[in-house]
């Protein structure tokens, strides 16, 4: 007789498909803010709007301060794509609402503690690469749609001046992320290491959602979210 085989180890998917799966619900929860809702919907002011920007301000002064201490890491060092860099298109817009006459905006004390977290990760690529995932496929992705309502909503021009931040001049995001998927998918993370990232992307998630929160209670004191 042959032989009964004994039960066969069912694969896992991707680690990218992981990721994706995972953080879905924590990912809508930052797409539905009630901030975000009515500021595409050009239901604030100007001056709304520069309170967001003033917090990426902060919130990508770390983050790419990480991916500058990272560019020669052989993990974290390939998520350091120059072209992403979102530090100067930020210091462009608000240096043009300031000339509006709006001043930037302090960071909330949500925005502190985002930025505080990742200035914990310094020793952790892994960490580095759950926030540079959860940021920058975000803009590359919602993100997009976002900035584009945004414009249409304060009289902006998609791309310019006031919404620099929104626009990658030279990334193509569908193959970019397509890209950014499968260096996800080769890194060598054990299944332990790879646990802990997907936990902190739900924690970089929360973060964003806690960062809108914080602006939807200061601009809009009746909304939770």
């Amino acid at each position: 007789m042959t032989p009964q085989s004994g039960p066969t180890a069912t694969a896992q998917p991707p680690f990218s498909q992981r990721l994706r799966e995972r953080s879905l619900r924590m990912h809508r929860d930052a797409e539905g803010s009630t901030y975000l809702a009515a500021l595409t919907a050009g239901q604030l002011d100007l001056t709304a709007y520069a309170a967001l920007v003033s917090q990426h301000a902060v919130i990508y002064q770390a983050l790419e301060g990480l991916t500058d201490a990272f560019t020669d890491d052989p993990i974290a060092g390939q998520f350091a794509f120059p072209e992403l860099a979102r530090r100067p298109h930020l210091e462009a817009d608000l240096a043009f609402l300031a000339a509006q006459g709006i001043p930037a905006a302090a960071p909330t004390a949500a925005t502190t503690r985002y930025a505080e977290r990742l200035a914990q990760l310094a020793t952790w690529p892994g960490g580095f690469v759950a926030h540079h995932y959860v940021r920058y496929l975000g803009d590359l992705s919602g993100g997009q749609a976002i900035g584009r309502l945004i414009a249409t909503a304060y009289g902006l021009v998609p791309g310019g001046d006031g919404v620099r931040f929104y626009s990658f001049d030279n990334v193509s995001p569908k193959p970019f992320k397509d890209n950014y998927r499968t260096l996800l998918d080769n890194a060598p993370f054990d299944e332990r290491e790879q646990e802990e990232v997907l936990d902190e992307v739900l924690l970089a998630y929360k973060f964003n959602v806690d960062v809108l929160t914080s602006l939807a209670e200061e601009l809009l004191p009746q909304a939770a979210s």
